[in-house]
């Protein structure tokens, strides 16, 4: 009897615990590594397979999605192939961060005109898989979802061939076998040094130092400046900066006193080093801010205007500087310098001025600027206007490229709507397009301000939109255009934004390839999902259709 008892008892305590005990299993997922992934509930469907085609001489990668897990759950990660380990697969867990506004319809973000943006991803607020932290297995999950990212080089010499990858999740007790399928095609992107197209974000030093806790100018500094250029190269940018601030000294009157020459040349030479291939010179002058017209020379804090005795024979003396150290180390082919970022009708005359200045002294050095006139003809050898405004002054652009100038575009809190930008709050495709409008359009280059140029105190893990002006309430930075990097305290990390600028640079090469080969039938390959700044697919499917149209139309050249 008090056997039968205790059955019952142990009948009647499953009943009161099995509710509340979960049968759900964790659900494991491929996804295309543009498609964009956020930490909640909005899922996209995955995959257990998937295929992607590559060319030679690339980085190919795919994301994993693990949901339906335990905070502290422990999953542990491999790839094989052949049953035999991929050593070179490296691995990155997506760190989420935040949208806090909307891209706006026009610029900055919504707050700034008060209109709601209707291309945009998702209403913000929200948290986006972003950053892309290298990790090993195993890993601790910190909620109910890891994001990881598998890639792999694809090395210039490998077989043309198909590639069957096997990745293998186990969590707990629970084991996930996912496949995937890597079809190498013939065609080879050429390496950074032999690349055709150039492409530059402006980076911080003074965001380097605090960041990673590095005197400017030690030996730590240096290696961790290494480090930067490294993550430039891992992401095609081809370009570098440097401030003027940085390697000439000014007495109490703003007067150049020393030029550190020693200092310019390491600096150089650790982006070459790495494969850089050009350096721009910042702008010698500088508008003071966006209500007057004033404008100075550099130092900034001395306001010594740029077309005065004093400020033309600043720049007489610094360029002579910078000049002799172009010709001693064979920079020539290399440099390209700004005179004035942003130059408006308003300032013509005095940026003619100082041209005329600036072309006795560096003879032969291309100048390079974000233009906002198209009344500087002949005064500019590399335009680089805004994607919108390029499209719509195409005809003077078009006049000029047959004048032999070259034209870049580039973007920054300007444009927003339905234009391509690199924000966080827009399709991963939108950056993978300014490989394919550079190749539609003839274009030489891509610039944008913000490789880690994030405002004192900003953490760009827990804030990704900011205020442009202080006492300018609703004049803000749209989220992540001040950053497309993000920072550990041993070093930088990628960002998906950057990777998918590097695809579109990778495409680039492609589509030149088979222009080069077919005029129209690269056009035609571009104009299936890209046809303007403002017009292109945002379906991700079609896109890796119209890739792999592009590779097979290689194969047969």
């Amino acid at each position: 009897m008090s056997q039968l008892i205790e059955k019952l008892l142990y009948l009647l305590v499953l009943c009161l615990i099995l509710p509340f005990v979960s049968s759900a299993q964790p659900v494991i997922r491929l996804y295309d590594e543009l498609t964009e992934l956020y930490p909640d509930s909005v899922f996209k469907e995955g995959m257990k397979e998937y295929t992607i085609d590559a060319a030679r001489g690339t980085i190919v990668g795919v994301h994993i999605l693990v949901t339906g897990i335990d905070s502290g759950a422990v999953a542990r990660f491999r790839v094989v192939q052949r049953n035999r380990p991929v050593a070179e697969m490296r691995w990155y867990r997506m760190i989420d961060v935040p949208v806090e506004e909307n891209t706006g319809l026009d610029s900055r973000t919504e707050k700034y005109s008060g209109q709601k943006n209707p291309f945009v991803i998702r209403r913000a607020p929200f948290r986006i898989f972003e950053a892309l932290d290298p990790v090993r297995s195993p890993i601790v999950a910190d909620n109910g979802t890891i994001a990881l990212r598998a890639e792999i080089p694809i090395s210039p010499k490998a077989a043309v061939k198909e590639n069957n990858y096997t990745i293998i999740i186990d969590i707990g007790n629970h084991s996930e076998n996912l496949h995937w399928i890597v079809n190498v095609h013939k065609a080879v992107v050429p390496s950074l040094k032999h690349s055709t197209i150039s492409y530059i974000n402006w980076h911080s030093l003074g965001n380097i130092c605090n960041d990673h806790e590095v005197e400017i100018w030690t030996e730590p500094f240096w290696k961790m400046l290494s480090q930067y250029a490294k993550l430039m190269v891992k992401g095609r940018q081809n370009t570098f900066w440097l401030l003027w601030n940085d390697f000439f000294d000014f007495d109490s009157t703003g007067h150049m006193t020393e030029f550190h020459r020693e200092r310019l040349e390491r600096y150089v030479k650790v982006f070459m080093d790495e494969g850089l291939q050009k350096i721009q010179g910042c702008p010698f002058t500088f508008r003071e801010n966006w209500s007057t017209d004033a404008m100075y020379v550099i130092p900034a804090q001395y306001k010594i205007p740029a077309t005065s005795d004093d400020g033309l024979k600043q720049i007489e003396r610094m360029a002579d500087k910078i000049y002799a150290a172009i010709k001693v180390n064979h920079w020539q082919e290399k440099w390209i310098q700004g005179i004035f970022d942003e130059p408006t009708d308003e300032y013509v005359d005095r940026y003619k001025t100082v041209v005329e200045v600036f072309r006795k002294h560096m003879q032969g050095i291309p100048i390079i600027e974000a233009t906002m006139t198209t009344k500087l003809p002949a005064y500019i050898d590399i335009l680089c206007p805004q994607v919108q405004e390029y499209q719509k002054e195409q005809e003077f652009y078009e006049q000029r490229k047959a004048a032999n100038d070259k034209v870049w575009v580039y973007t920054c809190l300007v444009p927003g709507g339905p234009w391509l930008n690199r924000l966080l709050d827009q399709e991963r495709l939108r950056q993978v397009y300014f490989g394919w409008s550079c190749a539609r359009y003839n274009l030489n280059g891509y610039l944008h301000w913000g490789l880690n140029m994030h405002r004192a105190g900003q953490d760009p893990f827990q804030q990704s939109a900011i205020q442009h002006y202080e006492g300018e309430t609703n004049n803000f930075l749209p989220a992540g255009d001040t950053h497309i990097i993000y920072q550990r305290k041993n070093g930088p990390i990628s960002g998906q934004r950057f990777e998918a600028v590097r695809i579109g640079m990778e495409d680039f090469e492609l589509l030149a390839q088979l222009k080069a080969k077919d005029t129209a039938s690269g056009i035609s390959v571009i104009t299936r999902i890209f046809r303007a700044f403002d017009d292109y697919s945002k379906d991700v499917v079609e896109y890796r259709r119209t890739k792999q149209l592009l590779l097979e139309s290689l194969d047969e050249k």
